[in-house]
Parts: C-alpha cells; sequence; structure tokens
C-alpha cells in the first residue's frame, strides 16, 4: 500500500488504480472566502472542523463537520468560512492534460 505525504506530492507518484490524484488539508479563519472557481476533476471536501457557506452546482448549504461536499468536474463552487474550519480535500482522476489547481470563468475570481 503506497503512503503519499501531503508535502510531497509533485514528486509522489498515485497508483495507476488510484482515483486520487491530489488532495490537501485546509486550515481557514473566520470571514476567509474561497473565491468561486472550478476544476477540471470531480472535487470533495470533508469538513473535519468548523463551519461555513458553501455554493455548488449552483445551491447553498451549511456545512460543519462530518459532511462531504461533492463537487461535479467544471461546476463552481465557493465557501465562507462562518467559524474556524479543517477541511480535507480531495481532488478525482484528472482529463489527460487536464490541470491541478482553481480555475475561473471570470477576472473576478483571481484575486
Amino acid at each position: 500500500m503506497p503512503v503519499i505525504r501531503v508535502d510531497d506530492q509533485e514528486r509522489a507518484l498515485f497508483p495507476a488504480w488510484s482515483e486520487i490524484n491530489h488532495y490537501g488539508i485546509n486550515h481557514l479563519a473566520v470571514g476567509q472566502e474561497v473565491p468561486l472557481h472550478y476544476h477540471e476533476c470531480n472535487e470533495y471536501w470533508i469538513i473535519v472542523k468548523g463551519k461555513g457557506i458553501c455554493t455548488t452546482e449552483g445551491d447553498t448549504y451549511e456545512i460543519g463537520p462530518g459532511d462531504l461536499v461533492l463537487t461535479e468536474q467544471g461546476q463552481e463552487h465557493s465557501l465562507i468560512v462562518t467559524e474556524e474550519m479543517t477541511a480535507v480535500y480531495i481532488y478525482g482522476i484528472l482529463p489527460p492534460g487536464g490541470k491541478i489547481g482553481y480555475l475561473y470563468r471570470s477576472q473576478e475570481g483571481k484575486k
């Protein structure tokens, strides 16, 4: 069983059978915002601690510990943190030539 270290993902090779190609842990302060963006893969957030309001696929949700947020490839999503938050994010399979990271449909999201 391979072990991928969060700080060593750039050099690590996820196994060919893995449905994950990138992940991380975010620690977010009250009032912090993640601007509206999308990815070239499905993305999953697991809320470990804290609360927030997220928009995903056109709907808005209050989220908190134990919640799993699922956002389909290409769908825009955002977050406003209302209570100090720790969340794990996981990127699904990228298409050939796909990019890891935030992508924006408008210039407003690029801050």
